[in-house]
This record gives C-alpha cells, sequence and structure tokens, in this order.
C-alpha cells in the first residue's frame, strides 16, 4: 500500500468505499483523533510498568482500529465488511476499569500529567512542529 494516492489535493480525501469529503468533515476528525489515542496506547504497551497490561491494551488497539474502520466507511457502503463492537467489548473495559479503580485512593481532584518531550512523536502523526 502506498502512503499517496496521487489524486491531488483539493482539500479533499477519500472515504473507504472511494467518496470523496472534505478533509474538514466531522468523520475525517474523529478517526484521526483515534488514531492518535491509538499511537498513545502503543506507547503505554511499550512501557517496563504496563507489562501486566499488555495483553488489555492490544484489546483496546484493536478496538480502536475498529472505530477508525466504522469511522472511515460510507455508511451507505455495504459491500465492504467492517468489524462491529459489541457489547461484551465495552463490558470489558468497565471490568478492566473498576478492578484498577479499587486498587487506586479516592480520586478528589483531577490530575494533568505532565508528558515528556520524547514520547510527543508518538501522537503527532504530522511531526514534531
Amino acid at each position: 500500500m502506498k502512503i499517496y494516492t496521487k489524486t491531488g489535493d483539493e482539500g479533499t480525501t477519500s472515504l473507504f468505499g472511494g467518496k470523496r469529503v472534505s478533509k474538514a468533515n466531522w468523520r475525517i476528525d474523529a478517526y484521526g483523533t483515534i488514531d492518535e489515542l491509538n499511537s498513545w496506547m502503543g506507547v503505554l504497551r511499550d512501557q517496563n510498568i504496563n507489562g501486566s497490561r499488555s495483553e488489555l491494551l492490544a484489546e483496546i488497539q484493536d478496538r480502536l482500529f475498529t472505530i477508525g474502520s466504522i469511522l472511515a466507511t460510507e455508511p451507505e457502503n455495504k459491500k465492504v465488511k467492517i468489524p462491529s463492537l459489541i457489547e461484551t467489548d465495552i463490558e470489558l473495559l468497565e471490568r478492566k476499569m473498576d478492578e484498577m479503580d479499587a486498587q487506586l485512593p479516592a480520586m478528589r481532584h483531577f490530575v494533568f500529567q505532565e508528558v515528556t518531550h520524547r514520547y510527543l512523536w508518538a501522537c503527532c502523526p504530522y511531526g514534531m512542529p
């Protein structure tokens, strides 16, 4: 698969199935955001501290790819088979969040985590500014 399309750039891009939409379309923004989140999940998976959660993080990444596929596909396109999200996907996340939450002290305020510069590359698909 090539990284260029040779379709020119008139401010549009293609959804899976060929329909051209504006690059400002909410779908493009949404699956770009999902892709960035997936990049961060990969960074998290790579940390030694998360060894016990590696399988869970891989499962979450897989579901993020599914969400991206759903967003990138024309709703009318019935020719392609896109995986679905199912109730057990949501239940898994809720169960794991409850398990992790039970191990933490009660949250009394929001925490703003400082991110080191070396990890920023993982979530910047267009390179560092």
